[in-house]
């Protein structure tokens, strides 16, 4: 974010992020913003949850130098359209990462996913094993998330956000000062700034999307009852797949990477040991050079 520059040059403001962006609307009728910059090969980064795309503003920055770096905002996050009520599902989120490859007609795509994009990742990864997947991806690049679901640790608040009647109560109540304290709870050593809060807030908050929590946490009912496809899905991909972890994660950290080297022992892995659940944000350097093969 702002407050650590990369590389490449620093990065943008949220409010330069979101007037970088651009919309397209999905066969569903939903505005999906969207942002491309840069030259070379394409990477798609898709980002987790409860953030939004600005989430890779210093690894975009980084390899907007020599790649074509496009980010979305699912639906229901950052400047994206965010219905309510709706039922926010992984293969909806899924298809408008399709749908956006085929309107900015891109051909073979690098994908770096983490958390929620994660699943999302899993999921297109599912369709391509069944040829059933519109685009062609060319690597893959996960930062921390629950890929071997039965070593997932979720936090107090997102067990409570998926409860019916009380998640939506719980979420009523979500203020910029909790939704700071719970995602410096899950970061290492860099814990965000008032700037860099400010920033991710400013998405997060938008159309008071915070409020929604409880309606996009439930791709955890999905994660239930998909987690065999979706990491059998990451067991047959036979393409580069290099997994950069942050080990001071309590959520999604050393005790899922663990599991996964297991899972998934062809993959390349890159370790930062004072890192947290959000590597992008907390060691973007490291990603980026993940990101290039370095």
């Amino acid at each position: 974010m702002d407050a650590r520059p990369a590389e490449g040059g620093a990065p943008r403001s949220a409010q330069q992020w979101i007037q970088e962006s651009e919309t397209f609307t999905t066969s569903a009728g939903h505005r999906i913003a969207y942002r491309r910059c840069g030259k070379g090969p394409t990477v798609v980064l898709l980002h987790g949850f409860p953030t939004w795309s600005y989430d890779y503003a210093a690894v975009a920055a980084d390899l907007e130098a020599d790649h074509q770096i496009v980010t979305l905002d699912f639906l229901g996050y950052g400047v994206s359209d965010k219905p309510d009520p709706y039922d926010y599902t992984v293969a909806e989120s899924a298809d408008m990462v399709e749908e956006l490859v085929a309107h900015l007609s891109l051909g073979d795509v690098g994908v770096v996913v983490h958390d929620y994009g994660a699943i999302v990742g899993q999921e297109l990864l599912d369709r391509r094993r069944r040829d059933a997947l519109g685009f062609t991806v060319r690597g893959v690049t996960i930062l921390n998330c629950a890929i071997v679901y039965s070593a997932y640790r979720p936090t107090t608040l997102q067990k409570l956000l998926i409860k019916p009647v009380l998640g939506r109560l719980v979420a009523s109540r979500v203020t910029g000062p909790r939704a700071r304290a719970g995602l410096d709870a899950v970061r290492g050593t860099a814990k965000l700034t008032d700037t860099e809060f400010a920033n991710l807030w400013l998405g997060m908050s938008r159309g008071n999307g915070h409020k929604l929590t409880y309606r996009l946490i439930h791709y955890n009912a999905e994660r239930d009852l998909h987690h065999a496809r979706w990491e059998a899905a990451l067991r047959a991909w036979d393409g580069p797949l290099h997994l950069v972890w942050g080990l001071a994660d309590p959520v999604s950290g050393v005790h899922v990477l663990e599991r996964a080297r297991e899972l998934l022992p062809h993959a390349k892995v890159t370790t930062l040991e004072n890192a947290g659940h959000f590597p992008q944000s907390e060691s973007p350097r490291e990603v980026a050079a993940a990101v290039r093969g370095e």
